[in-house]
């Protein structure tokens, strides 16, 4: 089978990351894929470097007809079975491509967010299209909220996206991040890995921790991502009154595995359009307790009271009260890290993902008559 990946995206994030997996499943699967991205941009470089084909592909908008037409050319060419769109722009591209090419593979798109879907007659056309044969969603709760929208239910498949448990997995604290966080031997890290943003809510871990501090718990705030070196962020914490000496601001970073194995709990704060927070996938793949806002796809994975606790998305009162109990008490952490390895790996790794998805295309070509 031949898979062509679809997906603007040009700077790495959890979705680009997931594309890349996902070629890298099928392809130990016996398939050939290969991606269809700005071949300049973080994914397309990681994707050639791994011996992927990629084909360069940078929409402008929405509804970028010389794009569509120049993708309508490439499945002419390289006549896929199967094009998976990854992102919005590649879902729409995608449309209008299998639209104008004569030839006609699978077409199926990812959705990976958890915002409200736009209406209008575009809008619509671009979810319940006949040329769309099926819909991944990456957690139930997305897949309740495309059937909300009208897609029938028997077009959509809950396909959660996966972690690899091979490169985040238990282990001791580094040293080397240790000695570049520079903390006071055993004091508890409290880590939010995200892009800086209000929706991923770094405001809310902000103004609980002054709670917390104000009851008289001693701990460090370690926040990575892109932006989480930014001056606002640290205007933001500056201007809670919280220690300069009890937070480290490390901006993006590749190497998140190494730096939750000085995590003593993670946080993800969304306040919006959050699906299936992969930071706190991976947080409890390495066996690190997680509190989560109980928001779209996290109580998915964060099962409160067994993996972790969530709260109240926005609610800083909330996170302060679950912050405290978890990093009180070291035997629930305990608790929950043996819980969170263990559900990580029988449901979220990228190898499970690589199978059902693969699974999804022979039934959906199946039904066509075109399983090959």
């Amino acid at each position: 089978m031949k898979i062509l990946h679809v997906t603007e995206s040009f700077g790495w994030s959890g979705g680009a990351a997931q594309a890349l997996y996902l070629a890298r499943e099928l392809r130990s699967l016996g398939h050939e894929n290969l991606l269809a991205c700005p071949a300049d941009g973080d994914l397309g470089r990681k994707a050639a470097a791994d011996g992927f084909e990629v084909v360069h592909f940078r929409p402008r908008r929405d509804y970028d007809l010389k794009a569509a037409l120049a993708l309508a050319r490439l499945l002419e060419t390289v006549r896929p079975d199967v094009m998976q769109a990854h992102h919005p722009k590649a879902h729409a591209m995608g449309l209008l491509a299998k639209f104008f090419s004569r030839h006609k593979p699978l077409f199926v798109f990812t959705r990976r967010v958890s915002h409200p879907i736009v209406t209008g007659f575009f809008a619509k056309l671009k979810y319940t299209s006949a040329l769309i044969d099926g819909c991944i969603a990456v957690a139930g709760s997305v897949r309740a909220q495309l059937i909300a929208y009208g897609l029938a239910p028997e077009r959509v498949r809950t396909i959660y996206s996966g972690t690899d448990p091979a490169r985040f997995s238990p282990r001791p604290p580094e040293e080397a991040v240790l000695q570049e966080l520079a903390l006071p031997p055993g004091l508890p890290v409290v880590m939010l890995v995200g892009n800086f943003s209000e929706h991923k809510g770094q405001r809310v871990l902000v103004a609980a921790a002054a709670r917390l501090r104000a009851r008289g718990l001693d701990f460090a705030l370690v926040f990575a991502g892109r932006g989480t070196d930014s001056a606002e962020l640290k205007a933001l914490y500056a201007a809670a009154g919280l220690p300069e000496d009890r937070v480290r601001f490390l901006g993006l970073r590749d190497d998140v595995e190494r730096l939750l194995t000085a995590a003593s709990v993670s946080v993800n704060a969304a306040i919006k359009g959050e699906a299936l927070s992969g930071s706190i996938r991976e947080s409890l793949c390495m066996g690190v307790p997680a509190v989560a806002s109980d928001i779209s796809g996290n109580s998915e994975i964060v099962h409160d009271g067994v993996t972790g606790l969530l709260f109240p998305p926005g609610d800083a009162a909330a996170l302060a009260d679950r912050l405290e109990t978890v990093l009180r008490a070291p035997a629930l952490r305990e608790k929950f890290s043996a819980a969170s390895v263990a559900l990580v790996r029988e449901n979220f790794t990228t190898a499970i993902m690589g199978r059902r998805t693969l699974a999804y295309y022979q039934e959906l070509l199946a039904a066509r008559g075109r399983l090959t």
